[in-house]
């Protein structure tokens, strides 16, 4: 659940026939030159994308993620048109010569539009600037945090994007940049941060300033060279500041504990906490109180029409990742605090719906959850309770509204400082709830004891959906992976500002893993090692 992250994904080649508009018809080498255009991913956010054409020959930049000069697989450049698609990000793009643009869509995952313009001289002189900057900002004397400021030029302008790798927050917006050969400054509302440096004998090159978020720290930030990596920073490993971990099979539990906690140790679970939205979903489905193609809007008429309780739990409701705007109003040590009912309800009557693409949706995890409370004329909260957690024996488990707290350790973030609780209101579906890790194996060998007997819930809920590439396909919130071997195996991670989860099991019931951990950082890598087979004692290195 980390603000942001942005990578280029899959999608298929999309072709389509295009009439040519009367006297846009252009000669072979007026597309000669650079085409730049805003990708919107989300309102708010987004990244530059750029085409470099020459006697028929193109080439596709993504500057705001350091990638230029790439080749597409197929690319078709005719006096009128741009088409182009590439398999290793799996995107394409179709476009028409319009008033001297192209304009078209992009698609990747989703259809976007996508409007190119043609770079002036000016604009061209300025690319001396364009490029990925990078630097450690001091955050005291122990630690420092990897940050890189991207920056793509625009026709008339700049568009930047602010990646921290250590928080794997990618593509953070930048609403402000300015940048000559002396001086650096921008500003991003999101995360309420500032920075202004300047070129001096100090900075070596690079741009030495303050970097201000609630205090002012050091930060100089120097341009990579072309071809250039950034250097990598040190990740830290699960159990490096505190965390558990259970591999669980027919013949019994094994678990692990790491910094003296133990049974009784209460971690944030993240989006794990959508699992348990999924199996209630399930439950009410087979119980006949909804129905998986049924309209949201028949249980809360604030829900906008076409959008179907399948679709929230498998990411596809054309739902944004967050509320449009929360990030800005809300609290950055605790982000989903304040948002209740009533801004729910704002959102859902003004929200822009999108195509029922695969879009990752915290907003529509919450709605859910909040859906499923009414079905039963209940909360939430007292829904999880009733259906999950005391059937369960999940005695150490809650969600965490407001003034709630029952022992939760301390979390931690990617440098290890420790970090703020997080509690939750009307998006409690998205992330809300607290356990231990005995709890969580409860949890899992329920489901996988449920799988094994045929339960109607159950099975319904590990039932595919949605295909969302590379052998992967989407139930109701779980992912369906297969291992090297072919063998299915279901899986969810989460992850807050201070903890990080991962649980999966074979669908075979053969193995299952939980894994979490009191600091801000994946742990997928050493789960997955886990589940397929590798001993506890390889966490610490033990023999």
């Amino acid at each position: 659940m980390s603000i942001y992250k942005s990578t280029i994904a899959t999608l298929a080649l999309v072709s389509s026939l295009l009439l040519t508009p009367i006297g846009e018809v252009l000669a072979n080498n007026d597309l000669d030159g650079v085409w730049r255009g805003e990708l919107e991913i989300q309102s708010g956010i987004s990244l530059t994308i750029g085409l470099t054409i020459q006697n028929g020959e193109l080439t596709l930049d993504s500057p705001n993620q350091g990638m230029f000069g790439k080749v597409p697989t197929e690319y078709e450049v005719t006096a009128d048109s741009v088409t182009f698609t590439d398999t290793d990000l799996s995107a394409t793009f179709t476009a028409m010569v319009k008033n001297g643009a192209l304009d078209g869509t992009f698609t990747q995952g989703k259809a976007r539009p996508l409007v190119l313009r043609k770079l002036t001289e000016n604009d061209l002189a300025r690319m001396a600037f364009e490029g990925t900057y990078t630097g450690d900002l001091l955050i005291n004397r122990r630690n420092s945090l990897p940050l890189r400021l991207n920056i793509a030029v625009l026709q008339g302008g700049f568009l930047a994007t602010l990646d921290s790798p250590a928080q794997e927050s990618y593509g953070i917006p930048i609403s402000e940049v300015s940048v000559t050969a002396e001086a650096l400054s921008f500003s991003s509302p999101m995360i309420g941060a500032t920075f202004s440096g300047e070129v001096s004998a100090e900075s070596e090159g690079g741009y030495g300033g303050q970097f201000i978020q609630g205090q002012a720290r050091p930060l100089t930030l120097k341009k990579l060279q072309q071809g250039e990596a950034p250097k990598e920073s040190p990740k830290p490993k699960l159990g490096d500041n505190g965390g558990a971990a259970a591999v669980i099979t027919p013949a019994g539990v094994e678990t692990t504990y790491f910094k003296g906690q133990n049974n009784q140790t209460q971690y944030e679970i993240g989006s794990v906490s959508k699992t348990f939205v999924a199996y209630l979903l399930a439950k009410q489905v087979v119980a006949g109180k909804v129905a998986l193609n049924e309209a949201a809007n028949n249980v809360w008429s604030a829900v906008p029409s076409g959008i179907t309780f399948a679709q929230l739990a498998t990411h596809h409701s054309g739902l944004p990742r967050l509320p449009d705007g929360m990030l800005e109003q809300a609290d950055p040590h605790d982000p989903y605090v304040h948002y209740d009912t009533e801004d729910l309800q704002q959102t859902l009557e003004t929200v822009v719906v999108g195509p029922p693409d695969y879009e990752y949706s915290n907003l529509g995890y919450g709605l859910l959850g909040e859906l499923l409370g009414k079905v039963n004329n209940q909360s939430f909260t007292a829904a999880i309770e009733e259906s999950i957690l005391v059937p369960f024996e999940m005695a150490h488990s809650y969600v965490a509204l407001p003034n709630t707290e029952r022992g939760l350790t301390i979390g931690h973030d990617i440098l290890g400082e420790p970090n703020s609780r997080w509690h939750f209101q009307a998006l409690a579906g998205a992330g809300a709830i607290v356990s231990t890790l005995d709890d969580m194996v409860r949890y899992t060998q329920a489901i996988v004891a449920l799988n094994k007997d045929n339960d109607a819930a159950v099975q319904l809920m590990l039932t595919p959906i949605q295909d969302i590439g590379g052998k992967t396909q989407q139930v109701l919130a779980w992912i369906i992976s297969e291992d090297q071997q072919g063998k299915k195996f279901a899986w969810h991670n989460g992850q807050t500002a201070g903890f990080t989860s991962f649980v999966g099991f074979y669908l075979d019931g053969s193995r299952a893993v939980v894994a979490l951990n009191s600091q801000s950082v994946s742990v997928n890598q050493e789960a997955l090692a886990l589940l397929a087979g590798a001993s506890l004692s390889s966490l610490t290195g033990a023999e």
